[in-house]
């Protein structure tokens, strides 16, 4: 996949599938995320279907990306979204969500779901704004012990 997209905010970029010498970029993105995953999980999951690992560009370089997984009851799951914080507020976010829903019907799956941090009222906020319903909670769900809400949206 790619794509060139101008977002409603005017910002335009590149959305475009994963390659591996994203690796190091998608990297500093999550860790600057406060994100728990690490390269080799990133690399296994984009090894297990490629389509599901998206990427936005622009001049040149990745300020944000995405990771969609298939779960075994046939659904969509948002591994991952974490746009560069210098990139945030200007819908990267948001058409890197609205091109993996893509993905995803284009696989005939017809649900999404996602965990988001307690206290990231920013993405909850997306995330609602995109249809997204909240449908449980995770206590102690990420590595520092910080609780997730469960959201899920019919696509």
């Amino acid at each position: 996949m790619e794509l060139r997209v101008r977002t409603a905010k005017g910002f335009e970029v590149k959305i475009r599938d994963f390659e591996v010498v994203d690796i190091r970029r998608v990297m500093e993105i999550e860790v600057d995320s406060s994100l728990d995953g690490d390269a080799g999980l990133y690399l296994e999951l984009q090894d297990e279907w490629p389509e599901g690992f998206l990427v936005a560009e622009r001049e040149g370089r990745v300020v944000g990306f995405i990771v969609v997984i298939l779960t075994p009851e046939g659904e969509g799951r948002v591994f991952s979204l974490a746009v560069d914080s210098r990139f945030r507020g200007r819908g990267v976010g948001r058409v890197l969500l609205k091109a993996a829903f893509g993905v995803l019907r284009k696989r005939k799956i017809w649900y999404v779901e996602l965990e988001v941090r307690v206290s990231n009222s920013i993405a909850m906020g997306l995330y609602n704004r995109m249809g997204f319903m909240e449908v449980g909670f995770f206590p102690y769900y990420y590595k520092d012990g910080e609780g997730a809400i469960l959201m899920k949206k019919v696509l």
